[in-house]
């Protein structure tokens, strides 16, 4: 009996990982972002840092620009990744694989390395639908638990309560469509110009 019991725990005793971050929909990750871009991983290099921690850097050739001014290339400096026999894995972090065509908002100067913003939140895998002809966003969040900040009361200044994703990361999109979504928001930043 207590050997049964001993071998459930072990097999319930599994670790779990999550990252709690505030939830971003599509409006908030476009006014958040400094790019948005639609592209290739091309390449991907990983490197230590001075307290031995595993970073990865991707390299993307940008199909499409939906915001900013990014160039042919960006690259993405994330904490994780496998470096020689030592692996860094971050929940929450994308994860991108050389060949992945994405869709990416992109925080930081892109001139130089810049962070997906809202993490995975800011990560859309793109796949072709069943017709083989059709290309569709897919939202890539695993291991994430989202919050959203609670109107601050007296007593409590900062409280945070978890929520389900955002619609934007509930479902696959059609490219088309996300990508017109993109767009408009990008527009209704600009600011109007004024007539002569």
């Amino acid at each position: 009996m207590i050997l049964a019991t001993c071998l459930g725990l072990l097999t319930f005793s599994s670790t779990a990982w999550a990252t709690t971050l505030e939830r971003l929909d599509l409006q908030e990750l476009v006014v958040n972002s400094d790019a948005v871009v639609i592209g290739q991983v091309t390449r991907i290099e990983t490197e230590l840092d001075e307290r031995g921690r595993v970073h990865s850097i991707i390299e993307v050739r940008v199909d499409e620009s939906l915001k900013g001014a990014p160039g042919q290339t960006v690259t993405i400096r994330q904490l994780g990744g496998v470096h020689g026999d030592i692996g860094t894995r971050v929940a929450g972090m994308p994860r991108l694989n050389v060949d992945d065509q994405a869709m990416l908002f992109l925080s930081g100067d892109v001139h130089q390395a810049v962070a997906v913003t809202g993490m995975a939140q800011g990560f859309f895998r793109l796949a072709l639908g069943p017709d083989n002809r059709t290309e569709f966003a897919i939202p890539q969040l695993h291991n994430i638990n989202l919050v959203e900040r609670v109107s601050p009361d007296e007593l409590n200044a900062s409280r945070l309560q978890q929520v389900a994703p955002a619609e934007l990361h509930r479902q696959a999109h059609t490219l088309d469509n996300l990508r017109a979504r993109v767009l408009d928001l990008v527009q209704s930043q600009q600011p109007a110009r004024e007539l002569p």
